[in-house]
């Protein structure tokens, strides 16, 4: 079986989530036999094709349908939020021999690969990683500040061309990486081929001693705690909350480091995060690096000497970032919010705390300081990683939900 894995991006410069699980789950495809090829827009990356040990990876031009479309608007929605037009990735998959199309985006790309499978006569499924009925409203709007005071041509595009279809009726099935989507899905299409697939990890990679030191890159003196969080700097992500509650753990003369990794998707976020430690005077207790690759040993080396991990978000379907933690037997502290929300057990895997409640985030914080808790923690969390969420365990499920819909 030959699958198109169809992402709207994929920067190694710009490593998100979902870049994760569809560079992860194809490489475990090909160990079921099941050969697996990513293509995407060359948003974010100048490299037309390249090989990433065994597999092809592929981006196409493409374009915005907003006018005017200036290089700054385009950089915000290649980063965030994008619905692009690639006529030439519709193209490369029409003339590909697919046996099936796995959309990881919707929108134009979607809808487009949704009529090539028509055509074709193949199957196509989707895979909603951040989110599409459980996005809150917030979000949405800032999602479409760039292109407000434009001119929207799209719409005429999509009537053009005829990419008016519900994807999720049109498909042959849907996979859901938040339990909150599958839910709301499950309701919304009644007998719809669905599945719940959570994200994967790669244990071994967060469990091997790392050789970068965390401590002496970031001159980080040895009588601090370091509290770590992994995610896109990103108003979604609420990294505000983690450094409002630093200064509070500071005012309790409690010694901390905040360290932040993420790529910037929204620089505006970045701008307001910068001015609040500035206004709390925390220049010499924060550390913000504007995103590592995924093998980094830097990044690895983080996981592995910090001393908690926090993950404040507002909203977050899955949360890949606890695994990784939990890999490097890190404890967690997360917000109690959409699928993370189910993912960590509180006081069993995890501390939780409620959305944007700064109060609860320090209690969890000042809570991990108990080395016993911490023990019993790590315990738990890295046990239910390796036994649910190992990308062995995760591609054999997707393999087997393929092979459903295009049987031998």
């Amino acid at each position: 079986m030959k699958t198109a894995q169809i992402i709207r991006r994929f920067s190694f410069d710009e490593w998100g989530g979902t870049e994760n699980v569809v560079f992860n789950s194809s490489n475990t495809l090909l160990q079921n036999n099941i050969n697996a090829e990513i293509l995407a827009t060359s948003a974010l990356s100048g490299v037309a094709e390249e090989r990433c040990g065994n597999l092809t990876v592929r981006r196409f031009p493409y374009f915005y349908p907003y006018f005017p479309m200036s290089a700054g608007r385009k950089l915000v929605l290649d980063k965030k939020g994008g619905n692009p037009i690639s006529f030439g990735l519709a193209n490369a998959v029409e003339t590909g021999n697919f046996d099936l199309i796995h959309l990881h985006t919707g929108g134009r790309i979607g809808q487009m690969l949704a009529k090539v499978a028509a055509r074709q006569k193949i199957p196509y499924v989707m895979s909603f990683h951040g989110g599409c009925l459980d996005i809150p409203k917030t979000e949405i709007d800032e999602m479409l500040r760039p292109i407000r005071h434009t001119l929207r041509y799209g719409g005429i595009l999509d009537r053009l061309f005829g990419w008016r279809h519900d994807l999720i009726a049109g498909s042959s099935g849907v996979i859901c990486v938040g339990e909150n989507e599958y839910n709301l899905i499950a309701q919304r299409y009644p007998g719809k081929r669905l599945m719940f697939l959570p994200n994967g990890v790669d244990v071994k990679k967060f469990d091997t001693k790392s050789a970068s030191s965390l401590r002496c890159d970031l001159n980080i003196p040895a009588d601090r705690r370091i509290m770590l969080c992994v995610s896109r700097i990103d108003y979604q992500k609420n990294q505000l909350l983690a450094v409002r509650a630093l200064s509070e753990l500071l005012k309790q003369q409690k010694s901390y480091h905040l360290v932040l990794i993420g790529p910037v998707t929204s620089a505006d976020y970045k701008t307001r995060l910068d001015a609040e430690v500035a206004r709390l005077g925390l220049h010499n207790f924060v550390s913000i690096i504007c995103g590592l690759g995924p093998d980094d040993p830097a990044l690895i080396g983080a996981y592995q000497q910090s001393d908690v991990f926090v993950l404040p978000s507002r909203h977050e379907p899955f949360g890949i970032v606890v695994l990784e933690a939990w890999s490097a037997k890190l404890p967690v502290a997360a917000a109690d919010v959409g699928g993370l929300g189910r993912l960590v057990k509180d006081h069993v895997t995890g501390l939780k705390f409620g959305d944007d409640d700064l109060a609860g985030l320090v209690k969890a914080v000042t809570a991990l300081e108990d080395p016993a808790l911490c023990d019993r923690l790590r315990e738990h969390a890295y046990a239910e990683t390796v036994q649910n969420y190992s990308w062995e365990h995760i591609g054999r499920r997707l393999a087997e939900f393929y092979r459903e819909i295009v049987p031998s």
